[in-house]
């Protein structure tokens, strides 16, 4: 099915829409991260590592196997933009907590997208930012909302079947 086009080439209806803002950001994130030198991969673990956090819940946040991040974190680290700790009440769950590199690197690849859409937050009133707020938390909420029951789903067909007496 061909999506609806105005005469500009902008999608008219909000799949379309989505599917617009995706390739607009992650051609964003790829920019801003090849300018610092990093990958957009590792530019999102640094975002997501602002605040000490697991390994489990930066997967969890980033979507990816933990494996995956355990390996970007051990190239971010040997990089020196992050350390690696223990849970102070779980010996097993291991901490990412930024250096003040790592922190850098992450803030100065906020501001530049922030950059991105400064001028057209400053004109927009804060009525206006805060409808923008509230819709795009609320898509992103309906499609992690419908994304969980595939998680469940998966867990359930690889965890054991278990008999009762």
């Amino acid at each position: 099915m061909n999506p609806e086009l105005t005469h500009s080439g902008r999608p008219t209806d909000v799949p379309q829409a989505l599917g617009r803002l995706r390739v607009v950001l992650e051609d964003a994130y790829v920019r801003g991260s090849r300018d610092l030198g990093l990958t957009a991969q590792q530019a999102e673990l640094l975002c997501a590592a602002l605040t000490p956090t697991a390994v489990g819940d930066l997967a969890i946040v980033m979507r990816c196997d933990r494996s995956n991040v355990s390996r970007l974190v051990d190239r971010a680290s040997a990089r020196g933009w992050l350390l690696r700790r223990g849970d102070d009440d779980d010996a097993r769950v291991t901490m990412v907590e930024l250096t003040p590199e790592g922190r850098r690197l992450a803030e100065r690849f906020i501001e530049y997208l922030e950059a991105g859409t400064k001028d057209m937050l400053d004109a927009w009133s804060a009525e206006r930012r805060g409808t923008a707020t509230d819709v795009l938390n609320e898509i992103a909420d309906t499609l992690d909302e419908r994304r969980q029951p595939d998680a469940r789903a998966r867990r359930r067909r690889r965890e054991p079947r278990t008999t009762r007496a």
